[in-house]
């Protein structure tokens, strides 16, 4: 009876290990945390690294980092097993050691928010900020650079990584909505 007993709590602490969690919850588990999580991705390559995407669910966002994920597509639900780390102040999931791609052409509505809106709690997700207008307009984008800009009277930042499909191209000089 007591080998039976000790399957069925060691059954049960494996099944509770790994359960499926909402991000948010996922999130506050903390570094280290062994997680698995649906989402909707919210990019594609556009951000320079085929090993980054970015999932949200209605309570949170997570980056994901691993070559597992390269194939997935802005849109898809996808459910991923992983271990949380933290990469120069990023809460993400590396490695990535399992996925699913659940669903595709899922679509993605970005929160509207103004720069004083964007902290830690709205990280990893996607946003829309309306009324943009860069300091620097009439110039070229450039990797590895913060760019400033201003919406609705507050001071934001933008940084564009080496590999974005926007170096090179020229800075906006009028108003723009920034996703």
């Amino acid at each position: 009876m007591k080998k039976i007993t000790t399957l069925i709590i060691a059954t049960l602490f494996s099944v509770v290990g790994f359960a499926q969690t909402d991000i948010a919850t996922a999130r506050s588990q903390g570094i280290g945390a062994s997680v698995t999580v649906t989402g909707i991705v919210t990019n594609g390559s556009e951000l320079g690294d085929p090993n980054l995407r970015y999932i949200e669910d209605n309570t949170g966002g997570m980056a994901l980092y691993s070559s597992s994920v390269s194939g997935f597509q802005r849109g898809d639900e996808v459910t991923v097993s992983g271990t949380l780390k933290d990469y120069y102040g990023l809460l993400e999931m590396d490695p990535v050691n399992s996925n699913t791609t659940n669903t595709t052409g899922n679509i993605i509505t970005p929160q509207v928010l103004t720069p004083i809106q964007i902290s830690e709690s709205t990280e990893s997700e996607l946003v829309q900020i309306n009324n943009v207008i860069f300091n620097n307009g009439g110039s070229v984008f450039t990797g590895n650079t913060v760019f400033d800009f201003m919406a609705n009277a507050e001071l934001g930042k933008v940084y564009i990584k080496n590999g974005s499909p926007l170096i090179g191209t020229l800075i906006p000089m009028g108003t723009v909505t920034l996703i």
